[in-house]
């Protein structure tokens, strides 16, 4: 289903410039989710309630609260272990810098990270910061 955004989003992408192997993620999410699959289960109810809450956000266009959303998927991939520290770091920069929120993107443990930015002011400010730490800084604006 489409979701239609009422204004513009601006993103900033930053990589980590590491590469991890998507098999090996995947293999070691599996095997912490048939250690505990209790914990797993929670973990993709807190995920689909997270989700509901992003379609009705963004349709809202409350930035603040995608932000916010953003922030608290990557706490939940931080518990799935998918995160890194680069990551980390680059997602705190960019909160620092600015940002509404900031997650990492794709497989984890290197890879990229996307930060929301309210304003191209905020825009600038975040891709200057991550510019600091990352061999690879883009920005983008949906409209």
């Amino acid at each position: 289903e489409k979701v239609r955004f009422p204004s513009a989003i601006r993103i900033v992408y930053a990589s980590t410039g590491i590469t991890a192997s998507t098999t090996k993620v995947v293999g070691d999410v599996r095997s912490k989710k048939e250690a505990d699959e209790a914990w797993f289960a929670d973990i993709m109810d807190r995920y689909a309630s997270l989700v509901g809450e992003a379609e009705q956000v963004v349709e809202a266009g409350d930035m603040d609260k995608l932000g916010e959303l953003m922030d608290r998927n990557h706490a939940l991939l931080q518990d799935l272990t998918v995160s890194c520290k680069e990551l980390d770091d680059l997602v705190a920069a960019a909160r620092a810098a600015g940002a509404a929120g900031a997650k990492m993107s794709g497989t984890g443990r290197g890879g990229l990270m996307i930060a929301l930015t309210p304003t191209e002011e905020i825009q600038n400010s975040v891709a200057a910061a991550l510019e600091k730490l990352a061999p690879q800084v883009w920005k983008t604006t949906f409209a």
